[in-house]
Parts: structure tokens; C-alpha cells; sequence
């Protein structure tokens, strides 16, 4: 996601640059041939031009700084791509808190794995305690069927977590980066 939000930045921050090098660079009335008086500067470096303008003489020099359509556009676009990407994740998370009590229906859940004893030829339960501790078991041959099912929704569920905290942690970064982006400019008047 870290690179979506790069180019939503860089492609914002683009049109800020372009926008205000233009407008400092030449005011919409001015002409070309106002760029020989005397009082203009011949340098368009991203310094403030001073210039002494001709009220209501069109000019070719701002097409680009009055072009905001495109640069609307931009931001639009990117903005509905944000859209259908948030809502394709949301119907993702649907579709996992689904398939979480779909899993919690089938049956009990085991955080383990099966192994075999060596002396009996029979099997063990083992796991691993929140403390860290390894912990096992003796798991009767007509308990296997079960056994195995329940280890095997506990590691479906565990493969639909780390997708749910990934994603949600996509989400919230996305979210921190708009309210971030909301504060610097959406709150302050054009």
C-alpha cells in the first residue's frame, strides 16, 4: 500500500508545484509582449516574478496555471480509484468475518499439531502454551478424524486473521494519510 500512497502524494504534491510555479511565474492578464518592459524578469526560476501586468490582454504563458481541469481531474480520478479500492477491501473483510463463523460453526478449534509415538505406534497431541512451554498429549486413534479437523480450522482461521490484520492495517494507514492530507489543505479556504 506504501507505494499507492507515494504516488497518490507525489501526483498531489506534483500538481501544488505546477500550480503555484505558474501562478507566480505570470499573471493571467499579462502578455508576451509584456515580458520585454522593463519591470518583468526574464528569469522564470521558482522565485516570485515581479511584474507589472496589462489588465485584460490574454496570454499563451498561462494556459498551463489555468488548465485546473486536468489537474481536478487528476485528483478526481485518483480519489475514485481510492474508492473502489477501499470498497473492494471492505467486501474482502465481509467476506472474511463470513468465513470466521463459518469456521467457528464447523467445530472446536485446536492450536497444534499431531505426532507420532515412537514406543506405542500411536499418536500425540502437541502444542505450545502462551508462556512459551511445549505441552503434549496422548490423542486415541478414533479421536484422529477429529483432531485432525479441528487443527486444520485453527490453521484456516489463523490464515484468515493475518489477511484481516494486513488488510486492516492497510486501511488504517490509508485513513492516517487522508486525515493528514485533509488537515494540511481541504480545511484551509482556496
Amino acid at each position: 500500500m506504501k507505494p499507492d500512497l507515494k504516488r497518490i502524494e507525489a501526483a498531489l504534491d506534483q500538481m501544488d508545484i505546477h500550480t503555484i510555479e505558474h501562478s507566480l511565474r505570470a499573471e493571467p492578464w499579462a502578455t508576451e509582449a509584456d515580458s520585454s518592459l522593463p519591470f518583468r524578469s526574464a528569469h522564470y526560476d521558482s522565485e516570485i516574478v515581479e511584474t507589472v501586468s496589462m489588465p485584460f490582454a490574454t496570454s499563451s504563458l498561462v494556459t498551463p496555471a489555468w488548465n485546473l481541469p486536468v489537474n481536478v481531474s487528476l485528483a478526481v480520478s485518483l480519489l475514485q480509484e481510492m474508492q473502489t479500492t477501499v470498497g473492494g477491501w471492505q467486501a474482502v473483510l465481509q467476506t472474511m468475518t463470513q468465513q470466521v463463523q463459518a469456521i467457528y460453526a464447523e467445530g472446536p478449534m485446536i492450536d497444534g499439531w499431531l505426532e507420532t509415538e515412537e514406543n506405542s505406534g500411536g499418536y500425540r497431541l502437541c502444542g505450545q502454551s502462551e508462556a512459551g512451554e511445549f505441552w503434549s498429549r496422548h490423542c486415541p486413534v478414533e479421536q484422529m478424524p477429529d483432531v485432525s479437523l479441528a487443527i486444520a480450522r485453527y490453521q484456516r482461521f489463523q490464515q484468515i486473521l493475518s489477511r484481516k490484520r494486513t488488510l486492516e492495517s492497510r486501511l488504517t494507514q490509508l485513513t492516517e494519510a487522508l486525515i493528514e492530507l485533509h488537515g494540511q489543505g481541504l480545511d484551509s479556504a482556496p
